[in-house]
């Protein structure tokens, strides 16, 4: 039984054809939202040490769709789970606790730290509001691959794009990280939540879980590729396990500390030296060893691989996911004998350079790294070898490196929407744009100015233009027709200020040339402030066109100044 990776449209589609008909009274807009799984290349039960970890996206997810209704609670219904559920804005919070450790409680938490974060940053409350979803995803549950994390981030990313309120990505990741930990009763790290957020298409993170610094690497195409075996053991971190590791960790620091008589705030302060001294001098037990050590060793083996994925050195990779394993198998002891028995298998097989388990353990899944050439007859050998041993079957996943969370334009199923998506991803440019102005990121800044016009093209009305043609010179569609006469007004505002804005980056740059084409494109949709013409003539000054300066100066003198 093989499975590979499916891109978002198809779980949209099954979401829209279950929105329809399960709430035809929604007849406001219709959003969306997406938020992938991962694979975690290596770095394991390092991230609630605040350790390192190496993850990837996968091109599984859960997405969810839905809008606004006039009144009654919001409802949501899992597709996964055939059940619909519902809340007001006003309780969800006590709802969530009440059901704490419930699968339900990670949506209902991830809203209610939602709200908690708006108010905290906003000083106000949420208005009441109505709404509806549905949520469909394919990932594995209790597969090791993160589906909780990827429910929750889905979740707050909808409530995002419902409310128009956005957090900065870090805040997210924290926010959907305490989720999990309040309301779902686990006691997990961040690693899951951040990878879902900040993910990037074609790369695997390293993650600092200190602070939240990250490196892209890139990893999961061409010659190599990372395949993911699920052993169809299902683990529960609800249980006693995981939060046991979690307090040995702590148990073994605090030892740590007596013998040296300073302060460590996690293992991830701790050398390997320092563990083996404390050992030896008696204060800790065997047990607290073991998890010390494989912490620490753990750590230094993540920073290690992300170095050799970026020299390409795959055989050493390789080796890291290996010992990576055997720690987790011997030290942490978090395997099991269906994750040993596919480990020790894809070791065995040739193009196979690494295998390790990946996620918590106590069940999940295998990460493998293996050569292009050879994929597909090793998914056809651990099958089979699995079937023999175990009387089951595993599935296969083999995915590119995925890009995280985010919303996702409903005009392919909605295409009255479609004037609806360009306005929200402009003012999304506009307002990142904005924010990296204000930071002193010009460069940055000019990027996100530079998309907007894609992201409006083809609505920008000019009354001026002869023949049918918009203000970017092409022939007036559909999408310009169906705007409302507000929309319009927004869309030609958005053009102006996307010029400007444009003008001031190049100034700021001192590119001159483009900078006067910046000023006129904004002079030619209608924009006569003053700035502008100003800049314009410091741009012309600056090449050298001192006539084309005078000009710009009295046109400036020519306007009333009260």
């Amino acid at each position: 039984k093989i499975m590979t990776a499916n891109p978002e449209k198809i779980l949209l589609e099954q979401a829209v054809e279950i929105l329809r008909s399960r709430y035809p009274e929604l007849d406001s807009i219709v959003l969306g939202s997406f938020a992938p799984g991962r694979v975690n290349v290596i770095g394991e039960h390092t991230d609630y040490n605040e350790g390192f970890v190496f993850p990837m996206c996968l091109e599984l997810g859960t997405v969810v769709v839905g809008g606004r209704v006039p009144s009654g609670p919001c409802r949501l219904y899992s597709a996964s789970k055939d059940l619909e559920f519902t809340f007001d804005l006003d309780n969800v919070k006590a709802i969530a606790e009440d059901e704490k450790g419930e699968w339900t409680s990670y949506i209902r938490g991830a809203v209610a730290k939602f709200m908690e974060g708006y108010e905290e940053e906003t000083k106000t409350k949420l208005p009441p509001t109505s709404f509806v979803g549905v949520i469909v995803g394919n990932i594995p549950c209790g597969g090791g691959v993160s589906s909780s994390a990827s429910l929750e981030v889905a979740v707050m990313t909808f409530v995002e794009e419902l409310f128009n309120y956005r957090f900065e990505e870090d805040k997210k990741a924290r926010l959907c990280q305490a989720a999990e930990r309040e309301f779902a009763d686990v006691p997990c790290g961040i690693m899951d939540q951040l990878i879902s957020v900040k993910g990037k298409h074609g790369s695997a993170l390293f993650v600092d879980c200190r602070s939240l610094e990250t490196v892209a690497v890139p990893l999961g195409s061409g010659d190599m590729k990372v395949l993911v075996t699920n052993s169809m053991v299902k683990h529960d971190l609800h249980g006693s396990e995981y939060p046991a590791r979690v307090r040995q960790c702590k148990e073994s620091l605090e030892a740590i500390k007596k013998h040296f008589g300073v302060e460590k705030a996690f293992l991830r302060d701790v050398s390997k030296e320092e563990v083996e001294e404390a050992f030896k001098a008696g204060h800790m037990s065997d047990l607290a060893y073991k998890r010390a050590l494989h912490v620490v060793t753990e750590n230094q083996r993540t920073q290690e691989a992300m170095r050799a994925c970026k020299n390409k050195d795959w055989t050493s990779l390789g080796r890291l996911m290996n010992e990576s394993h055997d720690s987790l198998r011997d030290n942490y002891q978090v395997s099991c004998p269906e994750l040993d028995a596919l480990v020790d298998m894809a070791r065995s097989m040739e193009g196979v350079l690494g295998s390790r388990m990946t996620g918590a353990g106590f069940g999940g899944c295998i990460v493998s790294l293996v050569r292009e050439s050879s994929v597909d007859r090793v998914k056809e050998e651990l099958t089979r070898g699995y079937k023999e041993k175990f009387q089951r079957e595993c599935i296969h996943i083999v995915s590119e490196a995925g890009a995280g969370a985010r919303r996702v334009e409903m005009s392919l199923f909605y295409p009255q929407q479609h004037g609806h998506e360009c306005i929200l991803q402009a003012n999304l440019l506009k307002a990142q744009g904005n924010k990296y102005i204000a930071q002193g990121e010009t460069k940055k800044a000019l990027e996100r100015y530079n998309r907007i016009p894609l992201a409006i093209k083809g609505l920008v009305k000019n009354n001026k233009s002869e023949g049918g043609m918009s203000a970017l010179g092409m022939p007036k569609n559909k999408d310009e027709e169906a705007l409302t006469e507000q929309q319009r007004e927004e869309v030609n505002k958005l053009w102006q200020q996307c010029h400007m804005n444009r003008a001031l980056c190049y100034v700021k740059l001192e590119n001159w040339e483009k900078g006067i084409d910046a000023c006129n494109e904004a002079l030619n949709s209608g924009s006569d402030e003053f700035k502008t013409r100003l800049r314009r003539g410091k741009c012309y000054r600056k090449v050298g066109e001192l006539e084309k300066v005078l000009c710009c100066h009295v046109v400036f003198l020519s306007q009333p100044l009260w």
